[in-house]
């Protein structure tokens, strides 16, 4: 560290050096952060379209699986034989008949085309009958008056015509490990809707098992009515009530981030148009952005081996610089005791070289002229001077701010060199060669150098926008019109405000050209303020405006306090034929 701050004992080349690392590092910490941030949502917009779409053939199983029960109670709920067995109240040979039949019309229940159906019960009050597809049958005696007492009796005299599924139950048809589905469905008379019986299916949960088997779903899934876990794809730590709790009073498909016992948790969920039961995918957040990370932890080590590489790149650069700065220093120290600067040579590879010969040449040309100067008369002096003068022309000044520029550019100074290069637009512009007529193209692009330089003084809260008609921008106008509103606008109007905008709007009219500027700065009070006195600039141009195109042209100011303020300029075509050259 003490051999590095030797390097830079020079207070240019700590400059230097602070720039040139900032001007790396603040990009990087600004651009870094929003850049993973929007890769995190890249990739969980990714994750959630890939659980979506298989949360969705999910739902299309499901929907497949209750059409399939629905439909066969239908079959059994139209059927005549069973219609026959259920109101047939005596016990003799013809209800053995009728039972034969009914059991021989749903033989097409079979565990070959319905393997997740355990057993189909019908029956009423006065008989019915299971029949088993799979396991054996658990209930033996009046299975209709264990179904009436059970918890799920009252949902079923209550349904109308739909079935109805029914969880959360522990009645079982069959002797089986795993907890029952149910779907149940009272059986109506068409004529009378009097209540005939009823259908009782119990269904094989491990359907979800068989669903989800030849595929590889995205983390946890689970399958929920209401606060009931149908199924489940893992042993996971949550509660039905807690997963229930997150996705309750919600859409009926989307995405939530939730921190659950100190983990955060990325949720999918879908809910079941025909059973109302929510699918729901539940991944650990750190999974999905584990890469994100990964990608982190590389480029933060890329991020520190250029910033190291920036700084060995900055001290030699800085050498080369600063070795040209102390030979300039040793010039102006010369300059000041008006001694001749000879034996001194600056590297003209760059354009510091070249602009301390030129300072060399033109210091020691100037000692030649004022000595020649002391010499002459009064008006030879004076002659000799505007001759001086002469030469120190406006390219000069094009050249060096240029020079500026690209000395900024080459130290990667990117703000010194949008001023450097807007500046030298304005002076440019300004003077026109001498021309006091320029073009709607220049005034704008004029207006434009000027806002980007105070957009930079001013941290970037001035927003501006353009609404000019292409056919105008080659109009003829007088020069310097629009920028010194634009100042007026900045100073009094949004430099004391967090951030303001500046819209500049330009058209052709039927008798010339009409400009607006309309500021969002504090504005002020038109009855307390007196443009004519205390607004100069606007004043000049108003007096310009009339005196090169007529009296009916001009400034007309619109101002309220707290809401800005609109600057109206009306301007002549160049075909008027009001044309003052003297001005």
């Amino acid at each position: 560290m003490v051999k590095l701050m030797r390097l830079i004992d020079s207070p240019i080349k700590r400059k230097i050096i602070l720039l040139a690392l900032f001007s790396a590092l603040i990009p990087l910490l600004v651009i870094g952060p929003f850049t993973f941030i929007y890769f995190n949502k890249v990739i969980e917009n990714k994750v959630s379209t890939t659980i979506d779409n298989f949360l969705t053939i999910v739902d299309w199983n499901i929907d497949a699986f209750g059409s399939s029960v629905e439909n066969l109670t239908n079959d059994i709920f139209l059927s005549n034989e069973i219609h026959a067995y259920l109101t047939y109240k005596k016990t003799d040979a013809k209800l053995y008949r009728l039972e034969t039949a009914s059991l021989e019309n749903l033989n097409n229940v079979t565990v070959v085309n319905n393997p997740y159906i355990n057993a189909i019960y019908v029956g009423n009050e006065n008989h019915g009958f299971l029949k088993v597809n799979r396991g054996e049958q658990n209930l033996k005696n009046d299975i209709y008056q264990t179904i009436k007492k059970s918890n799920i009796y009252p949902r079923l005299l209550h349904s109308e015509w739909q079935g109805e599924w029914l969880t959360g139950s522990n009645l079982k048809l069959v002797t089986d490990g795993s907890q029952s589905l149910l779907y149940g469905r009272n059986i109506r008379d068409l004529g009378t809707k009097a209540q005939m019986g009823l259908v009782l299916i119990e269904l094989d949960p491990a359907y979800f098992e068989n669903m989800f088997k030849n595929s590889n779903p995205p983390g946890d899934i689970l399958v929920l009515d209401e606060d009931k876990i149908l199924f489940s794809s893992s042993n996971n730590s949550f509660s039905s009530s807690q997963v229930s709790k997150i996705i309750q009073g919600r859409e009926k498909s989307g995405t939530i981030k939730k921190v659950m016992n100190g983990t955060q948790y990325f949720f999918n969920y879908h809910t079941n148009k025909k059973t109302n039961w929510d699918i729901v995918s539940i991944i650990p957040y750190e999974n999905i952005v584990r890469e994100v990370n990964q990608l982190r932890l590389v480029t933060i080590s890329l991020l520190v081996m250029a910033l190291m590489f920036s700084l060995i790149i900055a001290l030699f650069i800085t050498k080369r610089i600063t070795n040209q700065l102390s030979m300039l220093r040793l010039v102006t120290e010369k300059m000041e005791k008006r001694e001749t600067v000879v034996g001194i040579h600056f590297n003209n590879e760059d354009e510091l070289g070249e602009i301390g010969n030129q300072i060399v040449h033109l210091y020691n040309w100037n000692n030649n002229l004022t000595k020649r100067l002391y010499k002459s008369q009064i008006k030879e002096k004076e002659a000799e001077l505007l001759a001086l003068q002469s030469h120190i022309n406006p390219h000069f000044l094009y050249n060096t701010l240029n020079t500026i520029y690209w000395m900024a550019e080459k130290l990667q100074a990117k703000q010194i060199a949008k001023i450097a290069i807007n500046l030298s637009k304005i002076f440019k512009l300004t003077l026109n060669d001498g021309n006091h007529i320029t073009s709607v193209k220049n005034e704008i692009e004029q207006v434009k150098s000027y806002l980007d330089i105070q957009n930079i003084r001013f941290d970037h809260k001035i927003h501006y926008s353009f609404t000019i008609e292409p056919e105008i921008m080659e109009e003829s106008i007088i020069k310097l019109l629009l920028q010194p509103i634009i100042e007026n606008s900045v100073y009094h109007g949004l430099e004391h405000q967090e951030s303001g905008t500046i819209m500049i709007e330009g058209k052709m009219v039927k008798d010339g050209l009409l400009f607006s500027i309309r500021d969002t700065g504090k504005g002020f009070d038109m009855n307390e303020v007196d443009i004519n006195k205390k607004g100069y600039a606007l004043k000049n141009i108003n007096e310009r405006l009339k005196l090169y195109y007529g009296k009916e042209y001009g400034l007309k100011i619109e101002s309220e306090i707290g809401k800005g303020t609109t600057v109206y300029l009306k301007a002549g075509l160049k075909n008027d034929g009001i044309i003052h050259d003297n001005l």
